[in-house]
């Protein structure tokens, strides 16, 4: 009887797919996974909403049926892969976010799932203090799918067909329009909220870049260091501050690294 106990837990691990031993004793559940929200939104059939760590998938506007640039291909690639599946749950130091939702890194077959998202370019990587466990692997995943222009990383190069090309001289002249403005960044600068981009070092007149500090934790490297000296292209609306003329970047996949 012993003999058949031991064989039938050593059966329900591998069931589960191991998965408990690679996670350096972080507590783990097994659940079903019912409906897919969007790519990083999937609930389970005991009804809980599960918000997947560390990745940050397009939005769908269900409301006005709209949806953001690869939205629906990440929300595809989850369904594929997740619905009606049983997967593993690894938490992190936060198991629940401020809309109630599970936050956790999904395991299936003993591969974590948010990782592929970023692997495949369905997702831009978003690490959110005091869930970092795996921000090298995931940065590293981001890197390589950016580099190679996966799925969302080929948005400036999909629409550049269809919106203006211009320079960032040019920039006065498309006031309020979305465009994309190619050129080279020559001068950068970061301070303790924002990160600036300049396409010359006459920054106060001509064209910056202006990306948020509280969206650093979307890239895969500093802005500030990484794209001095590099040509680029960025797709985005044409505003004006203090009479000079911007651009705010929310989501590094916004830049196309042309270096």
């Amino acid at each position: 009887m012993l003999k058949k106990s031991f064989t039938a837990l050593m059966a329900l691990v591998v069931i589960i797919g191991g998965s408990y031993f690679y996670f350096n004793s972080q507590q783990a559940a097994e659940v079903y996974i019912e409906r897919v929200i969007d790519g990083d939104t999937v609930e389970t059939a005991a009804g809980d909403s599960i918000r997947l760590l560390g990745v940050d998938t397009p939005e769908i506007d269900w409301d006005n049926n709209n949806s953001e640039f690869y939205a629906e291909e990440a929300r595809d690639f989850t369904l594929e892969n997740l619905l009606d599946q049983k997967v593993v749950l690894e938490y992190d130091q936060e198991r629940e976010d401020n809309y109630g939702r599970t936050l956790a890194y999904i395991y299936q077959d003993g591969e974590n799932f948010n990782q592929q998202l970023l692997t495949e370019g369905m997702a831009t990587v978003m690490i959110v203090e005091p869930n970092d466990k795996y921000e090298s692997e995931f940065k590293k995943a981001a890197a390589e799918a950016r580099k190679s222009g996966k799925g969302i990383w080929s948005q400036v190069m999909e629409l550049d067909a269809s919106l203006p090309v211009i320079s960032y001289q040019q920039a006065e002249l498309f006031r309020g329009e979305v465009v994309i403005v190619e050129g080279k960044i020559v001068n950068t600068a970061a301070t303790d909220s924002v990160n600036y981009l300049n396409f010359s070092d006459d920054y106060q007149t001509t064209l910056s870049l202006v990306i948020f500090n509280r969206n650093l934790n979307k890239f895969d490297y500093q802005p500030a260091e990484y794209i001095l000296n590099k040509r680029i292209r960025v797709l985005g609306e044409i505003e004006f501050y203090q009479g000079s003329p911007q651009i705010i970047v929310d989501d590094p996949h916004d830049i196309l690294i042309m270096d």
